[in-house]
C-alpha cells in the first residue's frame, strides 16, 4: 500500500513537472517565433530601402546620360565643362547603384533566392555601362562621326539603364517589395 501511494506521488510529481517543462517551452518558441517575424519585416524594410536607392540612383543615370546625349551637338567650352560634369555624375550615379544592387544581393541570399537572377542581371549590365561610358573617357568635341559615335554608345546605356531598372523591378517583385517610391 505504501509503494502504491510512493508510486501515485511519484507520477503526479512527474506530470506536473512535464507540465511545467512544456509551459516553459511555449513562451521560449513565441518569442523565437516574434523574434523571426521582426527580423523578417526589418529585412522587408531594408530591402525596400535598398530598392528605392537603387532605384533611384538609375533614374539619376538615366537624366545624366540625357544631358550628355543632348550636348552632344556642336562643340563649345561651356558645353564640354557641362558635358565632362555630367559624365562624371553619371559614373558616380552607375557606381552608386551597382553597390547598392550588391547590397541587395546580399540580403536576397538570405530570404529571397529567386531575386538573385535578376540582380545579377542588373550587375552585369551596370558593369557593361561603364565599360561603355569609360570608351567616350569624355564626350568628344571633334565633329564629324566621333558625336554620332559618342550618341550611340550614349543611347545604348540609356537602353541598358532601362534594361536595369527593369531586372532591379523584378527583383523587388520577387522580395514582395513595392518599387515605387512614396510620395508626398
Amino acid at each position: 500500500m505504501k509503494t502504491l501511494i510512493l508510486a501515485t506521488i511519484v507520477a503526479a510529481a512527474q506530470i506536473q513537472e512535464q507540465q511545467q517543462s512544456q509551459e516553459q517551452r511555449r513562451p521560449a518558441q513565441t518569442v523565437a517565433a516574434a523574434q523571426q517575424e521582426k527580423l523578417a519585416a526589418q529585412n522587408a524594410a531594408m530591402a525596400k530601402k535598398d530598392v528605392d536607392v537603387a532605384g533611384i540612383h538609375l533614374q539619376v543615370a538615366k537624366l545624366y546620360v540625357t544631358g550628355l546625349y543632348d550636348l552632344a551637338g556642336g562643340p563649345s567650352t561651356w558645353d564640354r565643362e557641362h558635358g565632362v560634369a555630367l559624365f562624371n555624375q553619371a559614373q558616380n550615379a552607375l557606381t552608386d547603384a551597382e553597390r547598392q544592387l550588391g547590397e541587395l544581393q546580399g540580403l536576397a541570399r538570405n530570404g529571397w533566392p529567386k531575386a538573385l537572377e535578376p540582380l545579377g542581371r542588373a550587375r552585369t549590365t551596370l558593369a557593361q555601362m561603364q565599360g561603355q561610358l569609360r570608351s567616350l573617357s569624355v564626350p568628344l568635341r571633334t565633329g564629324g562621326g566621333q558625336d554620332q559615335a559618342g550618341q550611340s554608345i550614349l543611347k545604348g546605356v540609356y537602353k541598358s539603364l532601362d534594361s536595369a531598372l527593369h531586372d532591379l523591378e523584378s527583383a523587388a517583385r520577387e522580395m514582395g517589395v513595392d518599387p515605387k517610391l512614396r510620395t508626398p
